[in-house]
């Protein structure tokens, strides 16, 4: 399947991109000493890091390494509503190295190893890989069941290592957004139809795995799928592997719903614990007709909290919902 540029995006049908699919990746090569080439720093001044034409960038000055780094859906046609298939990946791999080149002078190939261990020879022709972005869309049957979803696994516990991040994106046109993990990886779970600007359905959702080579490369990654250290390692079976591995850890997959509590209800609301505690007693008194002295202010905030609740009657409903990662929807109990 062939990818098309900006000018046929309007007219491409998104339904029939690959289930397993790329966005961004970061890959490096040998380069000579610094890595530029003569004339380079004098012609775009004194800097180690360079916008490359067809978008993305490639930087120097560590290791005697170039890094390349870019989205390749937004290289290949203007935006990223879909990623790339592994072969076109690599296609645009090539492309991305070839463009980076015009700036950096390559060296030889070289040996490297991971700190799992992992030894492998990288070079031009096959770089090693330092960042993949590995995505899986789903296309929700209900689009009004994407907030709850959401909702329901910004709740789901997790290691205390690994931070949980439940927030409308403002980089993205305010998309619901869940982000999972600490500095070295992330999970994001987000509204790909509003981060789209209207290109993806509604009820398109994205779930973007970002993975740096020390994931790629650890201990268990390598025994259970292989590492993928350069880019010949990027095989169907050891990515769908890895990305079905983070999908768990993130606990995307996590049944939600079920039976629902006003404190659900007050999870996204602008009130501290201790207010929430106050909230709750001035609702149970406004139900039982019993009159509380608290100050016209606060029974001002109260109300106008309470307008914005979804219909409490509704609370201790018991649908339950999962993302299914082998249907690409939602399932319902």
């Amino acid at each position: 399947m062939t990818i098309p540029r900006s000018d046929a995006a309007e007219s491409y049908d998104w339904r029939t991109v690959v289930e397993l699919s790329v966005d961004t990746v970061g890959v490096a090569i040998p380069v000579v000493g610094r890595g530029l080439r003569p004339g380079v720093r004098a012609e775009w001044g004194d800097r180690n890091r360079f916008k490359l034409p067809g978008g993305g960038f490639v930087g120097v000055g560590v290791g005697e390494m170039a890094w390349i780094e870019a989205s390749l859906p937004n290289r290949s046609r203007g935006e990223n509503t879909a990623g790339l298939s592994l072969e076109e990946t690599k296609e645009a791999i090539d492309d991305l190295v070839a463009e980076a080149l015009y700036f950096v002078e390559p060296g030889p190939a070289r040996e490297i190893s991971t700190e799992s261990g992992v030894s492998r020879t990288v070079s031009v022709r096959d770089p090693r890989v330092v960042r993949l972005d590995l995505v899986r869309d789903f296309h929700l049957k209900d689009p009004s069941r994407l907030t709850p979803i959401l909702d329901g696994l910004a709740r789901v516990p997790h290691d205390g290592r690994i931070k949980v991040r439940r927030f409308a994106d403002g980089r993205t046109g305010r998309a619901e957004t869940l982000r999972v993990g600490p500095a070295s990886w992330a999970a994001t779970l987000y509204d790909k139809h509003v981060e789209s600007g209207g290109m993806a359905e509604r009820g398109s959702l994205r779930a973007e795995f970002r993975l740096r080579s020390r994931q790629l490369s650890s201990v268990s990654t390598q025994s259970r799928h292989g590492a993928v250290v350069s880019v010949s390692d990027m095989t169907p079976e050891r990515c769908e592997g890895i990305r079905r591995d983070w999908f768990d850890k993130a606990k995307f997959g996590t049944w939600v719903g079920g039976h629902h509590t006003i404190w659900d209800a007050l999870f996204q609301t602008e009130l501290s614990d201790r207010e929430k505690l106050f909230f709750v007693g001035w609702l149970q008194a406004r139900n039982d007709s019993f009159t509380v002295d608290i100050s016209s202010k606060t029974d001002r905030r109260y109300r106008r909290i309470l307008s914005s609740l979804p219909d409490l009657g509704g609370v201790g409903g018991e649908v339950k919902m999962r993302l299914n990662y082998e249907t690409g929807a939602e399932e319902v109990d």
